[in-house]
C-alpha cells in the first residue's frame, strides 16, 4: 500500500526547467520565483512561485548545501562563472528595491 501511495505522489509532481531564480521575502515568508532566462531575447520568464516560511527556507538552504557537498564529492567541484557587469547591475537593482 505504501509503495502505491508513493507512486501516486510522484505522478502529481509537475516538472519544469529553471536556470534563474528570483528571491524575495517579508517578515513572515520567503518567495522563490523560478523561471527560464532566454539569452537571445534577453528576457526571463518566471514560471513557478514557491512561498514558504523562514524556518523552512533555512532548512531548504541546509539541504541544498548538504546535497551540493555530496554532488561535488561524487562528480567534482561546481564552478560558477559570473559576469562582473551583470553582478554589479543585479546588486544595484536589489539595493534600489531595498531602499524603496
Amino acid at each position: 500500500m505504501e509503495e502505491q501511495n508513493k507512486d501516486n505522489q510522484t505522478d502529481r509532481i509537475k516538472s519544469t526547467y529553471s536556470n534563474i531564480v528570483r528571491i524575495g521575502h517579508t517578515p513572515y515568508e520567503f518567495m522563490l520565483d523560478f523561471g527560464q532566462f532566454q539569452p537571445e531575447g534577453k528576457r526571463a520568464f518566471m514560471d513557478v512561485r514557491v512561498i514558504t516560511g523562514p524556518q523552512h527556507a533555512k532548512a531548504i538552504l541546509k539541504a541544498l548545501k548538504d546535497n551540493i557537498a555530496i554532488y561535488e564529492e561524487k562528480y567534482g567541484k561546481i564552478n560558477i562563472e559570473t559576469d562582473q557587469a551583470d553582478e554589479e547591475d543585479t546588486n544595484k537593482e536589489w539595493d534600489q528595491r531595498r531602499r524603496g
